[in-house]
Formats: C-alpha cells, structure tokens, sequence
C-alpha cells in the first residue's frame, strides 16, 4: 500500500484506497474509529476475493490451453518434457518389447537380466523385472530418472494410457484384415462375425476350427490357427499363411499385404527401422491370431468372455523361443516369418538358410517338456490371476494385479509331438 501522509488527506496512487480509506475524524470516539476500520476491512476483503476468483478462471483457462496443446502434441506442451515423445516409444514398445505394462514395473534403477533367458519366465517377479530393463531400453536416459514410480507417477500412468491405445489401435487395424486373411487362406467367415461389435462367434465352425484341433472342447495354447494347414507340428508352429499375414500388418500396416506394395512411411516398420522379427513380435502375432477369431471383444490380459489367460499363453509363446535360440525349428520360425514379413519393405536380415525337418523332433519335444512352468519355487503369492474387473475397455490395468504365472497342465506328447497326418 501507500503510504498516508500526516494529515490523512493523501492516499497515493492506490484507486480502492483512495475511494474507500476515508480520514478519521480527530474527534471521532474509539468505537466509531474501530467501525471505520472493519469497514475498510471488509471491503478489502471484498476486493481480494473478488481478485482471487479472477486469477482462477485466467488459471483455468491456462490449464485449459495447455491440455489442449498436450492432446495434439505441440512442441513445448509439457511440464516434463517428456509427453511428445511417449505415444511414439508406447507403440514402438509394443511391437518390439511387451504387450502389457503396469505402473509397478517402473522402478529407479534398471536390473539385471539372468544369463539364461529361460530364467527370465520363472516367477512374477522375475518377469515384471524383464519388463522394468524394457522400459530402461525403450525409454532415452534422460528420462530415466523419471522411470521411478515412487518418486514419479506422471510418465508411468502416461506410457500405460499411451500402450492401451496402441493395443486399440492395432487391433482396429487387424479387424479390419483378418477376413480376407483368412479368405486367402481358404477359410470362408461372413466378415461381420469378425467386427468387435458382431454376435456371439462361438457358434462358426470355421472359426471353431482355428481354435481347436477335433476332438477338443476347448480353445488351446496351441491351437490350428498357428499351423500351416491347421496340422499340429511343432516344428511349424507361428509358421501358418494367418500368423505371417497378421505379423505383417503389425509392422507394415494392412496394405503391405496387396501384390507389389510399397513402404508406407507412416508404418511402423518403416518409421522405426523395424527389419526382422523377435520373439516378441512373433509371440505377440501368435496371439492375436488366436484372439481375433475368438469370441473376446477387448484385448485384455484376461479374456472377459473366453476367460482365456492371454497374457499367460503370451508368455508361454515366448519361452518357447527365447529358450530355444539357435535350434533348427526356432532357426525355421524365424527364417520364415522374416521372409514375408519383410519381403519388398525393407533388406531382410542374414539367416541361416538350414530348415527343420523330422529329424530334430526330439530336440523340439525336449524343448517342449521344458514349458512345464511348475517346476520352480515361485516366490510370489499365487493367484488365478485378474478379472474383467481389473481392466478397462483399452486392455489397461484400473486396479494392481500380479502378472498370471503359465502353467502348461500335462508335457507335451512325451518324448515325441503329436502330427496330424
């Protein structure tokens, strides 16, 4: 404020004190001189108020601005710096990385991984580990003090919505494909059956077909959809016309599968450099195979219908590479999906040009006897893992739920793999 001269006739620049600060009079009463002051008092208050409830509309509308900004990505929207990037690592994450992500995998420093990738898959904690040193990979370091979800929650909860959305996106895409996918390898579905909004699928025996060998009540891990031909050899399996189609459009988009298509600059293969497969690409292709012929209508870790545990058939599929690498039939999944994946998008990688053939059965089956996941001493409290409840329409996780444990019931055909002839 102003200072007031010494005789109570100057009240400065101030315009509120000039209007209301009256001079009291010399002769005034204490009572009268206490009145002038409330007064005066209650008036400021008025103008503070009034003052307050201005700066938070201007506050409001600020935010207002910069959210809008946020939501179309703008140079220079964010607090962190970090919000115009994450959209771009959540959908390279998930077609290099993981399906699922939850906030208790943020974690402050980056682990070790155990030098046998078989290790990686024997208990939960082991697993959401595998997914914090992704998150360290994906993610620049000049972010990764940011990683530290007990610290910092923002970049955490934005990479999970981010993930949801890629989810969403990319089977939007593939519903839109998987009919004449499956047209082109001779299976005949009224492509209305494959909408997410379409009637109950469980009645198709096209679509039954895929899911289960005869004789089958239920869908399988290893379901017909994964095999060239529907025919279960295991040296073949991720290898059928479906699963190549569907690996393809994950990374080059739905029209890398017309004849003599070109890069699309706006796919993922090609805005990433993407050039060869992983085990998580092929896993992940493997299920979504599976998933959009099934009756299941979100892509949830969980399925709310089918009840089928996605993300733990996810795990099993890749276990079955990663702790296999350089065996004849792993050498053959990958020579194959890498071929036409690939083919007229980018140079395909180097790869060894030796093929399975029957004589490394024995070899496949010990590796399938290998996916017997009780064999270790889990360290985490077992569960049956989570419910529809636990995750909303985008597949994202509204509540914290362990990662479900794979467990394969019985060996695989002991020593020797079932072939349909």
């Amino acid at each position: 404020m102003s200072e007031v001269d010494s005789g109570n006739e100057s009240f400065g620049d101030d315009d509120f004190e000039a209007e209301h600060l009256r001079p009291v009079d010399v002769n005034a009463s204490k009572q009268e001189v206490i009145d002038q002051a409330l007064e005066y008092c209650q008036l400021a208050l008025g103008r503070v108020l009034a003052e307050n409830r201005n700066l938070r509309q201007k506050n409001s509308e600020l935010q207002s601005t910069v959210t809008s900004k946020r939501r179309r990505r703008e140079k220079g929207d964010n607090r962190l710096g970090y919000e115009a990037h994450v959209g771009s690592w959540a959908r390279r994450f998930f077609l290099t990385k993981e399906i699922w992500v939850r906030t208790e995998d943020f974690r402050k420093d980056q682990p070790d991984l155990p030098a046998n990738p078989e290790h990686r898959f024997a208990n939960n904690n082991m697993y959401s580990r595998g997914i914090t040193y992704a998150l360290f990979e994906a993610i620049p370091p000049k972010y990764h003090l940011l990683l530290d979800f007990s610290e910092y929650t923002h970049l955490a909860k934005d990479f999970v919505t981010e993930l949801g959305d890629q989810r969403s996106s990319s089977i939007n895409k593939l519903r839109g494909a998987i009919a004449p996918i499956l047209t082109s390898d001779g299976h005949r579905v009224d492509p209305k059956l494959l909408g997410i909004a379409a009637a109950d699928r469980s009645a198709d025996k096209v679509l039954l077909g895929l899911l289960r060998f005869p004789g089958d009540t239920t869908s399988k891990v290893f379901a017909p959809i994964l095999f060239p031909k529907g025919q279960k050899r295991m040296e073949y399996i991720f290898t059928s016309n479906i699963v190549l189609d569907i690996h393809r459009v994950l990374i080059h988009g739905p029209s890398s599968l017309a004849e003599g298509s070109k890069p699309d600059p706006k796919a993922a293969g090609t805005k990433y450099g993407l050039v060869e497969a992983t085990d998580h690409s092929i896993a992940l292709a493997g299920l979504l195979a599976r998933f959009l012929v099934s009756t299941d209508k979100i892509f949830a870790p969980m399925g709310a219908i089918t009840k089928i545990n996605w993300e733990a058939d996810y795990r099993t599929y890749r276990k079955l590479l990663a702790s296999n690498p350089g065996t004849p039939f792993v050498k053959y999944i990958f020579k194959t999906i890498n071929k036409h994946a690939f083919a007229g998008m980018a140079k395909t990688p180097n790869t060894d040009e030796e093929v399975c053939d029957a004589d490394a059965e024995d070899e496949i089956a010990a590796a399938m006897n290998r996916l017997a996941f009780g064999d270790f001493d889990d360290d985490d409290t077992q569960s049956n893992g989570p419910t529809d409840a636990d995750f909303n329409e985008n597949g994202n996780p509204t509540t914290s739920v362990d990662h479900p444990i794979p467990s394969l019931s019985t060996p695989v055909a002991g020593s020797t793999l079932y072939r349909q002839k």
